[in-house]
């Protein structure tokens, strides 16, 4: 029951820190792994991760002329639906 705790603890921690680095428009997200183990499916094959994982995030204001592309396409396909 601890684990979950802690896992939930985790999760929550993370989805913070993305959205503290996204709203600076650019920052960085250091993610500690400790044991974590990805399997992948019908392989028999799993990894263990230890270690640090940095997420770098670099966002910019798109310029008018994306914005109006972006808005076009958004009424093009709200159109062929």
């Amino acid at each position: 029951m601890a684990q979950s705790k802690s896992a939930s603890d985790a999760e929550r921690s993370l989805v913070e820190g993305i959205i503290e680095a996204l709203s600076d428009k650019h920052s960085q997200v250091d993610i500690n792994l400790q044991g974590m183990t990805v399997k992948f499916p019908n392989t028999g094959i799993g990894v263990e991760l230890n270690g640090l994982v940095t997420l770098t995030a670099h966002v910019r204001d798109i310029t008018e002329d994306e914005r109006k592309a972006s808005a076009s396409r958004n009424v093009a396909l709200m159109a062929k639906a």
